[in-house]
Parts: structure tokens; C-alpha cells; sequence
């Protein structure tokens, strides 16, 4: 029963954990890839290492796995927890690294300055 309840506790810190990450509001144009390989642009509007919130004209299933393809950045593997009309929350597959989070804010800035 202790090791059920610890076990309980454990996914509730996790759940919890990934809802308190710092999130970024941000306006950077993506393209989605879904499971059946259709791609479609998308409007990243927050960034979190844990997941995005993004704006598509594309209609998705929950939970639809996913990858998101910024310029200058791996490809990133994630799953469609939630939709509401048009914004769509993604949950990350692994958190993305601080460093990778800071690259893309740096270079939506450093865009925003040449425009």
C-alpha cells in the first residue's frame, strides 16, 4: 500500500511539475508534422522546456503525437494533450534543454531586430 501511495505521489509531482514551467510568450512560425507525415505551418504563442501552446488551422486528434520543426533547432517530438478551436497544447516527448528554450527565444529576438 506504501509503494502504491508513493507511486501516486510521485505522478501527481510529475503532473505538477510539468504544469509550473516557466513559460514564455513568444510568436514564432513552425511547421507540424502529424502521424500520418502531413505537414502544416503553425504559430507557436508559448514555449515552455516542457511543451507549447500553438494557433492551427489544422484540425488534430487528442492525443496526437507529433514533431514541430523550428529553423535552427532539432526536430521536436511531442503530443497533443489538449485543442480548443484553434490553440492546440502540445506536451513535449523529452523536456528540451534550457539552452535549446534560450536558442529559440534568441533567435525569434534577433529576427525581430533585422525586420
Amino acid at each position: 500500500m506504501t509503494a502504491m501511495m508513493r507511486k501516486q505521489v510521485g505522478a501527481s509531482q510529475a503532473a505538477t511539475d510539468r504544469r509550473y514551467a516557466i513559460r514564455i510568450n513568444v510568436q514564432i512560425d513552425a511547421d507540424l508534422l502529424d502521424q500520418g507525415r502531413r505537414r502544416c505551418g503553425v504559430m507557436l504563442t508559448n514555449l515552455s522546456i516542457t511543451g507549447c501552446r500553438f494557433e492551427s488551422d489544422y484540425p488534430l486528434r487528442l492525443p496526437a503525437p507529433i514533431t514541430l520543426l523550428i529553423d535552427g533547432v532539432d526536430p521536436i517530438v511531442g503530443e497533443v494533450v489538449w485543442a480548443k478551436g484553434k490553440l492546440v497544447g502540445c506536451h513535449f516527448s523529452e523536456p528540451l534543454s534550457p539552452t535549446i528554450c534560450n536558442r529559440i527565444i534568441r533567435t525569434l529576438r534577433d529576427r525581430a531586430k533585422h525586420v
